[in-house]
């Protein structure tokens, strides 16, 4: 017993006296020129360690170091990528002669980093891993290593703790900077398959936008270092820069294994500008054993919308999705997408694929969307007495409004950075007040160019069918329209889209329009082409011609019609026109109006920019009866003037007498014969005469 206290005595003291000896006759700062030297070959940058090295002795032998600047190159912001004030690391003797590292707790205090991104692209961090690789490449090539006997080492760490660092980050291309403060790190130990826990806290900003972060979780890294699994993942965020403001944002992860599934759950509250939401979900994610494949199962994410700026005070839209990403290809695949905003329903899959010209592929289908729900609501204007003067305020606001916006071209900019193709299929549309059903569009994007290939939907008893695009590439946007409708009922579908009921009909209309200039000021302006029409069966709202043309006539011989037909509106079989439209107008000299009583041509225009019109047509009586039979094959020119929405219908009394002598007799006979009714023998006097003369030239000329 005695001779193994003398043993154990004697190795104590013979560590010792080794640890004394190491200390009295090893300077650890001479050690400073190799540190510099070995760092200036793997990196080619300078290691300047200002503070001393010294030898720790408890709770373990390991050495300090002091001050320790990693510098940049020339031409940056701040001279060093990297310093610390102090760092602690300690190494257990003993363990190293059975190729044991065991390392005690590592403490890096006061640490800072900064990276810089220059404007033409340069950075400090560039050729740091080719000099560290043509370093380990030297080192390879240069020793001789027994790689199973450097197998068999083994490292633990007791512990790594990182106290109140900071970095700083900088882009100068993109004018960001992120400046991260009192980042604290803990890790409780560090050794291979075996369960640690890890926590963080961090605050900083992003140019105005400021945050803080904290959270934990158990790590376990793999024996090769290569693979790490984690469990009870918990993090929280907070962030704002005046206009965003996250109150709470949190984020937990079951657990984290390669090739197995985690269940995440995720929630963010809080507003910007004019919106609050509350953001809340839960998914299944996988990553491949390769590192390759993300895959999302059963996405579900709920946002709570509540803002003055939304279509309605609150809405709720919920997403569900499958997907997957391949992080080689940079390919986003989604199998299966449903979006519920408030009941209406989206569905459909896709693609995504990241390159300098993103690439999208969509196919979205729904079995109903009402547009009209979505759009913000039209404010009737108040006229009574009490509120006059306030009412037409609010008219001249709104009309300066829309003076002012009807000439903004919309931004899209984004077409010349997108290449997309997709379908989209829609049973029942809602748009305007019109119904449309059976919607099919198919439609791309490519280098500024958005087309519309096919469009083709059930419109009110017919079909519509067309094509168009616009090309974005010009200092204002080019466009073509090409459609054809066929069929529809005219009178119902005038009246949900414009609540006007002048026409009705079975419309066969075939357009062909293009222009430059998106906005409402330059449409009007700018577009051309033409539009023909061909209505059947149909009539003509707000006028009666043959009941018109009665009432003149009964009119020349001072009577009453008694017959008058009270019904306003012009029956008719066929209705055709081409409109040619140009420089703010459309315009139609092949007006044809054909019905069993009535046959109507006429020429004119219409100012799309003010909505005026000026129109002459001409009617002639071609069936007998009604009191019709004395002005049969009578051409009577009709004058239509005011405006879209309140159309003024007016005789033309001096064409009609112009073009039929026969008439302009018979009514001169008339009115002399009311003269001498009037006057008697007095009718004869000259100066009557003279009278009479000066009005029927007014009449008739």
């Amino acid at each position: 017993m005695k001779k193994i206290l003398y043993i154990l005595l004697g190795l104590i003291l013979l560590v010792v006296i080794g640890i004394g000896a190491l200390v009295t006759f090893v300077n650890p700062n001479q050690f400073k020129p190799l540190l510099t030297e070995q760092v200036k070959k793997m990196t080619g940058r300078d290691l300047v360690i200002n503070g001393d090295i010294n030898w720790r002795f408890f709770p373990t032998l390991g050495l300090s170091v002091g001050e320790t600047e990693f510098r940049n190159p020339k031409g940056f912001a701040e001279p060093n990528l990297v310093q610390f004030k102090q760092a602690d690391l300690s190494v257990s003797v003993l363990p190293l002669l059975s190729q044991h590292l065991d390392i005690g707790e590592m403490r890096l205090d006061g640490a800072h980093v900064f990276v810089q991104t220059l404007a033409n692209g340069h950075t400090n961090l560039d050729g740091l891993m080719a000099k560290k690789a043509e370093a380990e490449t030297t080192t390879t090539e240069n020793t001789i290593t027994n790689h199973d006997q450097k197998a068999l080492w083994k490292v633990s760490v007791a512990g790594i703790k990182l106290v109140n660092a900071s970095a700083d980050i900088r882009n100068d291309q993109t004018k960001m900077v992120a400046q991260l403060n009192h980042v604290n790190f803990t890790l409780d130990s560090f050794q291979p398959q075996t369960w640690t826990k890890a926590t963080f806290n961090v605050q900083g900003n992003v140019n105005a936008l400021t945050f803080s972060a904290q959270g934990s979780t158990d790590i376990n890294l793999a024996a090769d270092y290569k693979n790490v699994n984690l469990k009870a993942l918990s993090a929280t965020m907070s962030m704002t820069d005046g206009n965003i403001d996250i109150k709470n944002a949190a984020l937990g992860l079951d657990q984290f294994t390669l090739g197995q599934w985690s269940n995440v759950t995720f929630s963010v509250d809080g507003k910007v500008p004019n919106l609050n939401f509350d953001t809340h979900g839960a998914v299944k994610v996988k990553l491949s054993t390769d590192h390759n494949v993300i895959t999302v199962q059963g996405l579900k994410v709920t946002n709570d919308l509540v803002g003055k700026t939304l279509p309605r005070p609150t809405i709720n839209l919920v997403v569900d999705a499958d997907a997957t990403y391949d992080i080689s290809q940079k390919l986003t695949l989604v199998s299966q997408l449903t979006l519920n905003a408030d009941g209406t329903m989206v569905s459909g899959s896709g693609s995504y694929l990241a390159a300098d010209i993103p690439d999208i592929r969509f196919a979205l289908s729904s079995d109903a969307i009402n547009i009209d729900d979505w759009l913000p609501a039209k404010t009737v204007a108040t006229n009574s007495n009490n509120n006059a003067s306030a009412a037409a305020a609010m008219n001249t606001a709104v009309a300066k409004e829309n003076n002012d916006t009807s000439a903004q071209e919309p931004d899209l900019s984004a077409l010349k950075n997108i290449n997309l193709a997709g379908m989209i299929a829609i049973k029942q549309l809602t748009v305007d007040n019109a119904d449309v059903a059976n919607v099919k569009v198919v439609t791309s994007v490519k280098q500024g160019v958005a087309t519309i290939n096919r469009f083709e939907a059930n419109l009110y008893g017919g079909k519509v069918t067309g094509s168009a695009f616009v090309n974005v590439n010009s200092a204002l946007p080019s466009y073509r329209l090409k459609n054809t409708i066929s069929n529809v009922n005219v009178l119902p579908l005038l009246t949900a889209v414009a609540n006007n009921k002048l026409l009705a009909g079975k419309a066969n209309i075939t357009t062909d329009l293009s222009g430059h200039g998106l906005s409402e000021a330059n449409i009007r302006h700018n577009i051309a082409g033409s539009i023909k029409v061909n209505i059947a069966d149909g009539a003509v709202y707000g006028i009666n011609i043959p009941d018109l043309l009665r009432n003149a006539k009964a009119k020349l011989k001072d009577q009453t019609n008694t017959a008058s037909d009270t019904t306003k509106k012009t029956d008719f079989s066929a209705l055709t026109t081409t409109l040619k439209l140009n420089n703010g107008f459309a315009a139609t000299d092949n007006f044809q109006l054909a019905s069993p009583l009535v046959v109507i041509t006429g020429k004119g225009r219409t100012s799309l920019v003010n909505e005026g019109i000026d129109l002459m047509v001409n009617s002639e009586i071609v069936a007998s009866g009604k009191g019709l039979d004395k002005i049969k094959g009578i051409a009577v020119p009709i004058h239509v003037s005011g405006t879209w929405q309140q159309p003024k219908y007016n005789l033309n009394i001096k064409d009609l007498f112009k073009n039929n002598a026969e008439l302009e007799s018979k009514a001169k006979k008339e009115i002399n014969r009311g003269l001498e009714k009037l006057f008697g023998d007095k009718a004869k006097d000259d100066n009557i005469k003279n009278a009479a003369d000066k009005l029927l030239k007014g009449l008739f000329n």
